[in-house]
């Protein structure tokens, strides 16, 4: 059989060799394990040997003969003592749990109280087990999925000795579930701290519509589709005709001379704000001719003087002039008024709206863009890239990038920056198209 090391890596566990135990019948007798051993111990059309070597590696784990386990994504790897001179190298492979499985998973357990209730305590429990198998969730490998490696010379598949190390894997994962999920591609801090935040949406969900049933009013409809199906149901004329398109560039002026006696207002303010009035009107019409009169509802002021500041900010690009002059008029601070006017130039206020954190998307939305990362990013990447969300956030990891899901239903792409997240391009709702233009090397 083919030679494996064992030498450990940052991120590897290490499980240390447990006490003999000889006369002990069974090997475990925790959900998890039963379940490991089952898929080891199940008919798999093996050859006729195969019953045999399985006899002699439990008695392999219950005289200590497997030694510290390192566990690491996809492999476990162990010196097993047999019958040579020097421990044989042993090595267990299994693939990742596919990202959509995993999801379906944390989203079985999360609906029951008692599986909930195991990862808020980091455990994995007989709640958790049950709804895996109930669910067909092969967080326990089949032996399709396995493959051994082992120093000795016996070619049996597993060989006695790779079959102890299975064996005495299975006494430690009920007790470190964090060894089970790290084997599947998994941690145990991201999965409880995301069970953890769809257990509160739950409850914030549930919460308010128990508030809406107590004040017995529904949802209402935002006040664009409210004017639009009036007019479709003839409650409402019709839009007049628009204008013809000015042509030529938006001029502003003249101003008053500023040594005039009858000038009240300074002229670069006012000239600062008739610029400003001047391209929001034209952004507004241009949008109105684009859109066939749609509301703007972007476009007109803000009732939030933030947002305005923001807004301002963003179409001055950086002009120290402007700017000191907003910040003037406002109590934030230069690096946030610097990011929030990138975030805004990107993609106006749903990019804002995402500044700090992004909403949770919902799981259709997640499993296509984690899809479309996984199959349709450049050849040129050294492999597929780990993604790991936290909350509305989609990290590529390793990569100094995330994808930020916004209330437009948009990915929104930020690059980190001296420590720091930056909005970094505009937004789509194809993840590689939002995220393809900053990724380092493409």
């Amino acid at each position: 059989m083919s030679r494996n090391g064992t030498g450990n890596r940052p991120g590897d566990l290490v499980l240390p060799k447990p006490a003999p135990v000889p006369g002990q019948r069974k090997l475990t007798d925790g959900p998890w394990g039963v379940l490991w051993i089952a898929a080891l111990e199940g008919p798999h059309g093996r050859d006729v040997g195969h019953a045999a070597r399985l006899d002699r590696a439990r008695t392999y784990a219950r005289r200590g003969a497997v030694g510290d386990i390192t566990v690491r994504a996809g492999e476990l790897s162990a010196r097993v003592t047999g019958s040579g001179r020097r421990p044989y190298r042993v090595a267990l492979r299994v693939p990742a749990l596919p990202e959509a499985e995993a999801d379906r998973l944390l989203e079985s357990w999360t609906d029951d109280v008692d599986a909930a209730a195991e990862l808020s305590r980091g455990e994995l429990g007989e709640a958790t087990a049950r709804i895996a198998v109930a669910e067909d969730i092969a967080l326990v490998p089949g032996p399709a999925l396995t493959d051994y490696e082992c120093t000795c010379p016996d070619w049996g598949f597993p060989c006695k000795h790779a079959a102890a190390l299975s064996y005495q894997y299975a006494r430690a994962i009920d007790a470190r579930p964090d060894a089970l999920l790290l084997l599947r591609g998994h941690h145990l801090d991201l999965v409880r701290e995301e069970a953890a935040l769809r257990c509160a949406e739950r409850e914030a969900s549930a919460a308010e519509e128990a508030e809406l049933t107590r004040a017995g009013t529904g949802r209402g409809v935002p006040a664009g589709e409210a004017f639009a199906r009036a007019r479709q149901e003839g409650g409402l004329p019709p839009l007049p005709e628009l204008p013809a398109s000015a042509t030529g560039p938006v001029t502003v002026g003249p101003f008053p001379d500023p040594g005039h006696e009858d000038s009240l207002v300074a002229p670069d303010r006012l000239r600062t704000l008739a610029d400003d009035a001047a391209h929001r009107a034209a952004d507004a019409y241009s949008h109105a001719v684009a859109t066939g009169g749609a509301p703007a509802t972007r476009l007109w002021l803000d009732t939030d003087p933030w947002l305005d500041i923001v807004r301002r900010a963003a179409r001055a690009d950086g002009d120290p002039r402007v700017v000191g002059r907003l910040l003037n008029s406002s109590d934030q601070a230069r690096a946030r008024l610097a990011r929030a006017s990138a975030a805004w130039k990107h993609g106006g206020q749903p990019a804002l709206a995402v500044l700090d954190g992004g909403q949770v998307p919902p799981r259709a939305a997640e499993t296509a863009a984690r899809e479309q990362l996984l199959t349709r990013l450049p050849p040129g990447l050294p492999g597929p890239p780990l993604l790991r969300r936290t909350g509305g956030r989609l990290q590529l990891v390793g990569h100094d990038v995330e994808l930020r899901y916004g209330p437009d239903g948009h990915w929104y792409p930020f690059r980190k920056q001296s420590g720091q997240w930056w909005p970094a391009g505009p937004p789509s709702q194809d993840a590689v198209e939002a995220v393809l233009p900053i990724l380092p090397g493409t």
